[in-house]
């Protein structure tokens, strides 16, 4: 009777075995196509009762997981989300520029300028031609200004974007951790927990497109996640991730706190070392930025190379008041001039009235009618506008020079005309630029605030900033985390101090930036620029200062922004006088060197405009401005390269998206070969167990049809 017992519980085992084991495969065929689902599988181990046969048990349901083929996937995944969203923001930001040989693009604009401007060589009187060089010219600075624009809003949005994929980030955080507890419960309890764990699974894998990962798994059940960097996201419990985005122009945004209600400065970025967040923020921080600041130092180059031109023609009629441009400059700053300038007066009918001959060495200006000679010894820029007042005075009742809030004007009145070139022997010379380009007197390329960084200030200038202002800065580390805020403010002994009271200042330890990197006034040039040490960065965080009434700030007039360098790309245009009124476009060249009384100036002169043509292909250095490098070359070739440039970005991040895809399907196709469902093997699975329930069902059938037998011949 013990035997048959033995048999029954034996049958019924393998009944119990078999139904467990077809509940999973019919699981696994449910799910063969659901995306991320982990084939489940059935451990069954034999019973034993005393030594003897007892039937089978199931003695574990496990999935089908690979666990270093899950973590290449990983891995991979988080290089496509990474490429892939690099590439989107790159290839949007390309197509800005226009196809090269297209007709609409800037570098087709552009040189629709020049085209124009050679056509002025044939009628330079035409106020036809003249209109269409000056709407040429327009026209390329308005697609400059909406490349511009819409680079800026590409930051904003993967800014956005960032915000976006922090808080999924974290909404997958919580749920894999909340299932961490599911799993632990279920397995405590010895029940399945293939169902937790697969849609853990599944979490985490939509996790590793959004930041790279690597999992381990837990003796008593669940996972902890980290990134490749080592921050734990899931561990007991859920990590705290946050971020607020800054859709502002040039603004200094912000990092992915981590764990911040720990009252720690974690920040999250410097553990992130692949997917969609760390692809976000190479595009937004250094892609974008790179782009943005190389279309900047086109703008001012292309700027600065016309208006150097412009500055030596004139118009026909010669203009009685030249209007110069924000310097930043106060009537205190050294003049700072060396070499020779000649401002020549005109009648209205293009005669030379006077000649006034500046000889900044030995600040005088000398005139021949009437003969004088002007000082403005003290060499300051006010000293000069005095001299220069006084002499435009003396030749013309109408002339006068005034220097108001950085800006210097000349004016000779309605009926004359003011012409200012450098002299022919020892030119004049500040920070590398003549005396009327370097006022901006006679611009054909305007912007409201410095379109240069070259003042050609020196250290015992004053500063001239306005005392309550504030320059600051914030410094972070190699990883990311802010180890520093300094706030420099202009207050007790810098009020009225000069630039060399000021660097020393912002090089202070402990109250400036003096442990962190070297800011350094160039005496060649007057610009202040500042060198980190290595493992830290600097980021400009508010600059509320003014310098005198000019409106400048610090950091506007030094290039010690993205505002004020990546910012021309937004505000250089053509002179807004000029587009009103395109007769100011100077075309002609005058010769300073005739007698008193020549015609120096006429209609049909075009000699000023082929000047302009010429500095297309005049070989000049560039300053390296984001993607671009420092070089030595010509306008049209360097405004090539831009192009040139911004699609290179835009092809490599593309072939790198192209190279992580192929990566990521593959490492998906062996981890799938593994992990996923079969329905063949599946469905072999599925009979041979009804085969098994079959025979276990015959077992018990047998020993029952047997015990009956023996009941009925009264067995005892």
């Amino acid at each position: 009777m013990v035997g048959l017992t033995s048999v029954l519980l034996s049958g019924l085992s393998g009944m119990r075995a078999s139904q467990t084991a077809m509940a999973t495969i019919s699981q696994n065929i449910a799910n063969a196509n659901t995306p991320g689902y982990v084939r489940t599988e059935v451990t069954l181990s034999p019973r034993s009762d005393l030594g003897a046969g007892a039937g089978v048990e199931v003695t574990g349901i496990k999935r089908a997981a690979d666990r270093f083929l899950a973590t290449a996937s990983y891995i991979a995944e988080a290089a496509r989300g990474s490429a892939a969203a690099r590439a989107d923001i790159l290839s949007r930001a390309q197509s800005n520029f226009g196809d090269p040989a297209g007709t609409t693009s800037v570098f087709a604009s552009l040189d629709n300028f020049w085209s124009a401007m050679t056509e002025i060589g044939v009628d330079p009187a035409s106020q036809l031609r003249r209109g269409d060089a000056v709407t040429a010219l327009q026209s390329m600075y308005s697609e400059v200004q909406r490349i511009g624009e819409s680079i800026q809003s590409l930051i904003a949005e993967a800014d956005q974007r960032i915000a976006d994929s922090v808080e999924e980030a974290q909404s997958l955080i919580d749920r894999i951790a909340e299932l961490n507890l599911e799993v632990q419960l279920n397995k405590r309890m010895g029940a399945d927990s293939t169902g937790a764990e697969n849609a853990q699974g599944a979490l985490i894998d939509q996790l590793s497109s959004l930041m790279d990962v690597r999992v381990t798994p837990v003796t008593e059940g669940g996972v902890h996640v980290r990134t490749s960097g080592g921050a734990l996201l899931v561990g007991v419990t859920a990590a705290n991730l946050s971020y607020s985005p800054n859709s502002s122009p040039y603004a200094t945004h912000g990092v992915i706190k981590f764990n911040e209600q720990l009252g720690t400065q974690a920040n999250l970025e410097p553990y992130l070392l692949g997917g969609e967040i760390k692809g976000l923020l190479q595009a937004r921080d250094t892609d974008l930025v790179n782009l943005s600041e190389a279309l900047g130092g086109f703008a001012g180059a292309l700027a600065d190379a016309l208006n150097e031109v412009h500055n030596e023609n004139a118009s026909s009629p010669a203009l009685g008041q030249l209007v110069g441009r924000q310097t930043g400059l106060l009537g205190t700053d050294a003049l700072g001039f060396t070499g020779n300038a000649v401002l020549g007066v005109t009648t209205a009918s293009g005669n030379l009235a006077q000649r006034l001959t500046i000889d900044f060495d030995a600040q005088t200006i000398t005139g021949e009618a009437p003969a004088a000679v002007y000082s403005f010894a003290g060499g300051t820029v006010a000293a000069f506008t005095t001299a220069l007042n006084s002499a435009l005075g003396a030749a013309n009742p109408a002339g006068t020079a005034t220097f108001v809030n950085g800006v210097l004007t000349v004016n000779v009145g309605s009926s004359g005309g003011a012409v200012i070139q450098q002299a022919e022997t020892d030119p004049s010379d500040r920070a590398g630029r003549g005396f009327s380009h370097f006022f901006g007197l006679n611009d054909l390329v305007s912007r409201p605030t410095p379109l240069f960084f070259e003042t050609g200030l020196q250290a015992s200038d004053l500063h001239g900033l306005a005392a309550g202002g504030e320059i600051a800065y914030e410094v972070r580390d190699s990883l990311g985390r802010s180890v520093a805020t300094r706030t420099i403010a202009i207050s007790g002994g810098l009020i009225g101090g000069d630039w060399g009271d000021l660097v020393t200042a912002l090089n202070a330890t402990g109250t400036g930036l003096g442990e962190y990197g070297t800011f350094a006034l160039d005496p060649g040039t007057g610009r202040i620029g500042f060198t980190p040490n290595d493992g830290y960065k600097a980021s400009l965080v508010a600059d509320s200062t003014l310098r005198g009434g000019t409106g400048v700030s610090f950091s506007s007039l030094h290039g010690l922004s993205q505002a004020a360098t990546g910012g021309r790309a937004l505000e250089v245009g053509i002179d807004a006088q000029i587009a009103a009124n395109t007769g100011r476009l100077a075309v002609g060249r005058p010769d300073l060197t005739a007698d008193i009384g020549d015609r120096i100036i006429e209609a049909g002169d075009n000699r000023g405009s082929a000047a302009l043509v010429a500095a297309r292909d005049t070989v000049r250095g560039f300053p390296a401005a984001g993607a671009m490098n420092a070089q030595t070359t010509t306008l049209a070739v360097y405004a090539a390269r831009l192009g040139g440039e911004a699609g290179r970005m835009a092809t490599d991040a593309e072939r790198g998206a192209l190279g992580a895809e192929a990566v990521a399907l593959a490492a998906a196709d062996r981890r799938a070969e593994v992990e996923s469902v079969s329905l063949d093997d599946e469905l072999l699975k599925m009979t041979t167990f009804q085969n098994a329930y079959a025979a276990a069902a015959r077992v018990i059938q047998a020993a029952t049809d047997m015990l009956d037998i023996l009941m009925s011949i009264g067995y005892r």
